[in-house]
């Protein structure tokens, strides 16, 4: 099993359902270093623009900066399934957390 740290839409049960067909127990934790932000972006549906904003981390220059969240264990099936929902946007990457945890996590990827 793989452990990913989630700190915004997957820690949703109605998304979880719909990802991975079950709900996810998530362990609280915390990761040091990092900043919260927001990514936006327009979507059209039968003419009408809407402006959605999702969660994203990113590295802080500050080293007091923390997110607070929740692990969550996925199969490597499930793992991939989260990387196509999280897109282009996010990237993957591995970091520990303030427990001790090695987990995976997205960012904010700079090439988005």
């Amino acid at each position: 099993m793989n452990k990913l740290f989630t700190y915004g839409t997957l820690q949703n049960e109605k998304i979880q359902l719909e990802l991975f067909h079950r709900v996810l127990t998530g362990k609280n934790d915390t990761l040091d270093g990092y900043e919260l932000s927001t990514l936006s972006q327009v979507i059209e549906e039968e003419g009408v623009q809407t402006e959605i904003s999702y969660p994203v981390i990113f590295k802080s220059t500050n080293p007091n900066s923390k997110i607070r969240g929740a692990v969550i264990e996925l199969t490597d099936d499930e793992l991939k399934v989260a990387d196509d929902y999280e897109g282009d946007d996010y990237k993957r990457i591995a970091v520990f957390l303030a427990s001790g945890t090695s987990a995976y996590t997205y960012i904010q990827n700079k090439k988005a």
